[in-house]
């Protein structure tokens, strides 16, 4: 490896590390607490009837510790629980009214912080660093557990050509 692969790989893994502030930043100031209450809500609000379990998974959290997040969701009025369709005896989840509008907050927030950092870009640079990225994506992808935890603050809708979830087809 050159010093100038070092230096490239140095240089997007503090960028990485900066979007991933943002993100974070944007995200949770939206939220109703830090922490992964963010992300649990833009997953329920992208896959109504998702399990605790997957939420669990995606979230890289204990079971007693997806079930406290819940509980205080649930308690905030953002989540309801109910049985799931396929198998009565699990839990599913959804978002209330509440729940959907903070979803959407935290995704504009979201959509904001990362416009204004990529604003330096022409839009012709835009374009290559968002296909290199979606190439990126695609490969890092491994199982779906790891799909969702990649994709836990995505704004879905604006993903119309999700490179994530191409690699699992």
């Amino acid at each position: 490896m050159s010093m100038t692969d070092s230096r490239i790989e140095n240089v997007i893994g503090a960028l990485a590390l900066a979007f991933a502030d943002i993100l974070q930043r944007d995200a949770q100031a939206k939220a109703p607490e830090p922490g992964p209450a963010a992300s649990a809500i833009t997953l329920i609000g992208h896959v109504p009837g998702l399990s605790i379990e997957r939420l669990r998974r995606a979230l890289s959290l204990s079971h007693s510790g997806t079930v406290r997040l819940v509980d205080r969701l649930v308690a905030d009025g953002l989540a309801a629980r109910f049985s799931a369709p396929d198998d009565h005896r699990a839990v599913a989840l959804r978002l209330t009214p509440l729940g959907e509008t903070t979803c959407s907050a935290i995704l504009s927030a979201r959509q904001t912080g990362l416009a204004s950092a990529l604003a330096i870009l022409t839009s012709e640079e835009l374009q290559e660093f968002g296909n290199l990225a979606a190439k990126l994506l695609r490969g890092l992808v491994s199982t779906e557990d790891h799909a969702y935890r990649i994709c836990r603050l995505c704004n879905y809708t604006a993903c119309l050509d999700c490179p994530v979830e191409a690699e699992l087809a």
